[in-house]
């Protein structure tokens, strides 16, 4: 039985007898299975290997080797050259003019596939194992096809087993390369990837540089830097996390400067998911799958989060400004209370992540097991370090309120600030996470101080002591206090929040503006609760606590002003960001 060694010189000369050039580097084993080294020093930008076309597998030579009529085979992509490599491994075997290759690829991977049950655990709570089921569903359906298109003659059926096509997928996922790098009259089939002996043994290593030489007749690789005799000749496999390393070819990258984390947002059980899908879809965003790096803020994931994070407030203005033609760049000017809410909500999914992953250990000494828990260590790192870089986000953001507060201003997005008109005072949070305003924050205020001297919370009642003698004598929900508050504040030229609230005078909620029937009718019913809830205080209040609660900033039409701008402004402060343990703070942000 012969050995490795002896495979691969006969695998090199079944190359050099077909006009591969080679005559710079060699083929040998490693550490890390074979590969290609560099015989004497290459200079940069000097080609170092090629092969001659006729030793590229393309979809036309898969057909030919599996069938006398290659035009009744309808496989295509990754199921074709299965089907090939199955066939050649398996049936055709030594005879097989590409057999010296075939006997060269690995028996062995180490992607998840191949994991037992007792590995995969080890991948639980990851992106991975869902990813897992998802490739295992496919090979099914892939294999089934190949079962229904080749006949018994071609491939028994003894061979074209589950195992034997799991090898052959791991085989074209891990060494097959786009067909775009040859000319089109070589493999006309579009959607067929091909594999190149020897090229394909050139191990991966992140970043680096390299060019693909074609021509009519061949294709090879140049250097982009220089190579020293005795070094490894590697490939880079392109902007790959360990994610898709592991998948795809069955190893991780320690450190890797390209790694990420995939999540897919998910609003469907949302009860304005419609609405919300139709923004995104006028801002032409159409995919909820997302990947965010190490210590990096996913850019491209803010403008879904936005959507997320909307009230139905902000909904109703965002479609009509859309429908009257001011769409624009809505997703990008949003205001502070938002940019605040998207960024809480990104937090609390990915804590949620990094809690459901928790510390897997395992005594498990298998190189499968030893590559679970490096890509969970990865990932977890991804998780934490994007949370921290959050952390600093929200730090910013929240001094950001706070010295928009203390000057007088406000970062509200136009649809609030004057009833759907431009801002004439416009501080809002631009989406780099810092204040467009003509101040910015000094320093990194605590989440402590914006909840003390900007949110309005229930806490904020103390500021009025005649108010919170009154309210204590009260039985009412707590949105019907701070609705009270509000219309407190509104009449109270000394409150901190004063400015605040006056400045939202021609803001109006959904409910006193909607022009469409239906939507009239869906806040009817609100209307009417708060009418009844109005009546049911007033006069009596007015008669109790006359300074307090005076006829004239009470009455039932306020009252709805102020319910609305209760119901619109809510912000939810994570207790987390307080360094605490227990209920997130509740309260309205008025700037």
């Amino acid at each position: 039985m012969e050995d490795n060694k002896q495979r691969l010189d006969r695998f090199v000369a079944w190359l050099r007898d077909n006009g591969a050039e080679m005559d710079k580097v060699e083929v040998r084993e490693s550490e890390h299975g074979n590969g290609v080294y560099v015989k004497e020093p290459i200079p940069a930008e000097e080609q170092y290997a090629q092969i001659p076309l006729r030793l590229v597998v393309t979809g036309r030579v898969c057909r030919e080797a599996l069938g006398a009529d290659p035009a009744a085979i309808r496989l295509v992509g990754r199921s074709l050259l299965c089907a090939f490599l199955i066939q050649q491994r398996f049936v055709a075997g030594e005879s097989s003019f590409w057999h010296p290759y075939i006997s060269i690829l690995p028996h062995e991977f180490h992607t998840p596939l191949f994991f037992s049950d007792t590995e995969l655990e080890l991948l639980e709570n990851t992106p991975m194992i869902h990813a897992v089921k998802d490739r295992r569903q496919l090979m099914r359906d892939e294999l089934e096809e190949i079962l229904e298109q080749i006949p018994e003659s071609t491939i028994p059926r003894s061979v074209l087993t589950t195992e034997n096509y799991a090898w052959a997928a791991a085989v074209v996922s891990s060494r097959s390369f786009t067909k775009s790098l040859i000319s089109e009259s070589q493999s006309p089939d579009e959607e067929t990837s091909v594999l190149l002996p020897l090229l394909d043994m050139m191990n991966h290593r992140p970043l680096t540089r390299i060019s693909w030489i074609a021509s009519d007749n061949s294709i090879g690789f140049a250097a982009g830097t220089a190579l020293s005799k005795g070094s490894e000749v590697v490939n880079n496999y392109g902007a790959k996390s360990n994610e898709e390393l592991l998948m795809g070819y069955g190893f991780c990258v320690p450190g890797n400067p390209l790694n990420s984390y995939h999540i897919k947002l998910n609003y469907t059980m949302d009860p304005l998911a419609a609405d919300k899908q139709a923004i995104l879809n006028h801002a032409q965003i159409t995919s909820c799958d997302h990947y965010i790096r190490a210590d990096e803020l996913p850019r491209d994931l803010l403008p879904t989060l936005r959507v997320m994070a909307m009230t139905e407030t902000d909904v109703y203005y965002v479609k009509r400004q859309i429908a009257e033609g001011h769409g624009g760049a809505l997703l990008d000017d949003l205001g502070l209370r938002i940019e605040l809410r998207a960024r809480f909500l990104l937090a609390f999914l990915l804590h949620k992540k990094l809690d459901a992953l928790g510390q897997k250990k395992s005594t498990l000494s298998t190189v499968n097991a030893q590559l679970a828990l490096q890509y969970r260590t990865e990932t977890e790192g991804i998780l934490r370090s994007t949370l921290s870089a959050l952390a600093r986000a929200e730090c910013r953001l929240l001094a950001c309120a706070s010295q928009i507060f203390a000057d007088g201003l406000h970062a509200h997005p136009r649809y609030v600030s004057d009833n759907g008109q431009p801002s004439q005072t416009d501080a809002g949070a631009s989406s780099n996470d810092e204040p467009t305003g003509s101040k910015k924050p000094k320093q990194p205020l605590a989440a402590q101080q914006f909840i003390d001297e900007v949110l309005l919370t229930e806490e904020s009642f103390t500021s009025d002591p005649e108010f919170m003698d009154a309210v204590e004598q009260i039985d009412a929900e707590p949105d019907v206090l701070m609705t009270l508050f509000v219309l407190r504040i509104r009449a109270s030229p000394e409150s901190p929040w004063h400015a605040a609230v006056q400045r939202l005078g021609l803001f109006r909620h959904p409910m006193l503006v909607a022009e469409d029937a239906d939507a009239g009718l869906a806040y009817a019913d609100m209307m009417l609760e708060m009418g009844e809830i109005h009546d049911s205080l007033f006069p009596l209040l007015t008669e109790h606590f006359p300074k307090v609660f005076p006829a004239e900033q009470f009455t039932p039409e306020l009252f709805l002003w102020a319910a609305g701008l209760v119901e619109s402004f809510r912000l939810s402060v994570p207790a987390r960001c307080l360094d605490a343990a227990g209920d997130d703070i509740e309260g309205l942000l008025l700037v």
